[in-house]
């Protein structure tokens, strides 16, 4: 009589999940950088690579220097940090110079954030499975794929600090002396990124003491300062080309709009996580005016995390579980850290935390299906529900295609009407579709300090924005 062997469980099914998420998460986001129209941001940080790769220097011609802080800004960029821009000339050399050439860079960065964030969960938990829901969580999350599809510097600096933390962790039992080199070479090119650079130190700082407090010495700390003197000596060979611009760059944008208000007042900075930048992010009250559809249901996304956050803090197992209190405190670190340093509230910067969400929520609902605390068809239902939501939002917003719908006739409007001697005035993302050309020139002033005269002026929401302010804030300009 034969007998049946039992069946092996299938150890590359969870690798299996994470690839149908990751090409998922390629699909939506590529969907969304061919659909959603450039904004100003990218059109400014994408002008410095692109004149890199052309001209060999990184200034910034396109924006018009009077009336601004941005002393010599059409020979040098200092205003913002230069890692992304040297990483972009690169990325343009290799695939070339478009704007889905800068938001598939994004991309690219997004892939580094998601293997990172699973060998943090590996190494934190030490459950394949619940490294798999966070990567499912994380990579499906609407602000994630926002991220990875947008041309800004946000995903890049948060992937590199990700993977600063997720290279330490993997290294440490075996050699601390390289997890110290490596994760903190890291960490140092998030920071030359983006000033964001900072959660990730702080996070950093935080896994070291944490788990090795009693083996670090003084030799590792030499070690770990290493990474930040070549950084910053390849940072002053730069700044040393022309030293009396760079304060007034850096510093005139550091502090404008009240970026660095949470020094001054920390608790303020708190209270406008809670009443600016989650509530814009999240669809919540009057801020989020002026979006289309029921942006609304995006506050489920935020219900959801933080149900995940407080079942890890009510729940002991997991609260006395120490690679799941380090990430419970992570958040912390990130949370505070956050509210302190950007007075802005900017929604984009929320790449950075939320991973760190995503995978507490990944370790409740984890923990509710093994404990049978919620029923398992409750629990799938959900979500499938949050993912559903996250999806139906991106594919919502590219469904509008505000590339082919508002900007691609105006890029065809300015070329057929317009030659090498027209002075064209407007957003300085139209250099997407018109390649920076020597007469296209960002000045919301319209020319009011420059003293020149355009014969097309370009206005667009972004403009509009500028003009509201100077009603109030120079009302000599309005």
């Amino acid at each position: 009589m034969q007998t049946r062997q039992a069946s092996k469980p299938n150890n590359r099914a969870p690798y299996y999940v994470v690839t149908i998420v990751v090409l998922l998460y390629l699909a939506l986001a590529t969907n969304s950088a061919l659909t959603e129209r450039p904004g100003i941001d990218e059109g400014l940080f994408a002008n410095p690579a692109f004149n890199l790769l052309t001209r060999g220097s990184m200034g910034s011609p396109v924006i018009e220097e009077a009336g601004t802080s941005l002393k010599n800004i059409n020979k040098y960029t200092y205003w913002i940090m230069p890692l992304h821009i040297l990483n972009q000339a690169g990325w343009y050399r290799i695939f070339g110079f478009s704007l889905l050439s800068m938001r598939s860079l994004s991309a690219a960065w997004g892939l580094v954030a998601l293997v990172s964030w699973f060998l943090i969960m590996q190494k934190l938990s030490g459950n394949i499975r619940i490294g798999v829901l966070a990567v499912v969580l994380i990579s499906l999350d609407y602000t994630f794929i926002q991220g990875a599809s947008w041309g800004r510097m946000d995903m890049m600096s948060a992937a590199l600090g990700f993977a600063g933390l997720a290279t330490y962790l993997s290294l440490r039992e075996r050699n601390l002396w390289l997890a110290v080199l490596l994760s903190q070479s890291l960490v140092v090119a998030s920071g030359m990124t983006h000033p964001n650079g900072l959660l990730s130190f702080a996070g950093l700082l935080f896994l070291t003491l944490y788990f090795d407090r009693t083996h670090i010495n003084w030799r590792h700390v030499a070690v770990a300062t290493l990474p930040y003197l070549i950084g910053a000596v390849g940072w002053g060979l730069y700044i040393a080309k022309d030293p009396s611009s760079f304060p007034a760059q850096f510093s005139g944008q550091a502090t404008m709009g009240g970026r660095l208000g949470g020094f001054a007042s920390p608790w303020v900075g708190f209270i406008h996580e809670f009443t600016r930048r989650y509530p814009v992010a999240f669809g919540l009250g009057p801020q989020s005016a002026g979006h289309t559809g029921p942006v609304y249901l995006k506050s489920l996304i935020l219900l959801a995390y933080v149900v995940g956050l407080v079942g890890a803090l009510l729940t002991g197992s997991i609260r006395n579980h120490r690679g799941f209190r380090a990430l419970l405190i992570l958040a912390g670190i990130y949370f505070v850290t956050m509210s302190v340093i950007d007075g802005q509230k900017q929604t984009p910067y929320l790449v950075h935390i939320i991973p760190i969400y995503a995978s507490l929520l990944a370790i409740w609902v984890h923990w509710c299906w093994t404990n049978r605390l919620v029923p398992v068809p409750l629990i799938v239902l959900c979500l499938c529900g949050l993912l559903t939501l996250q999806i139906g939002g991106i594919v919502y917003r590219a469904k509008h295609n505000t590339y082919q719908q508002y900007y691609v006739p105006v890029i065809s409007f300015l070329k057929h009407n317009s030659n090498n001697a027209t002075q064209i005035l407007g957003n300085c993302a139209l250099g997407f579709g018109l390649r920076f050309p020597d007469n296209l020139v960002d000045d919301v002033r319209l020319g009011y300090a420059s003293g020149k005269r355009p014969d097309l002026i370009v206005v667009d929401e972004e403009y509009e924005q500028s003009f509201k302010r100077f009603q109030t804030a120079q009302p000599e300009i309005y």
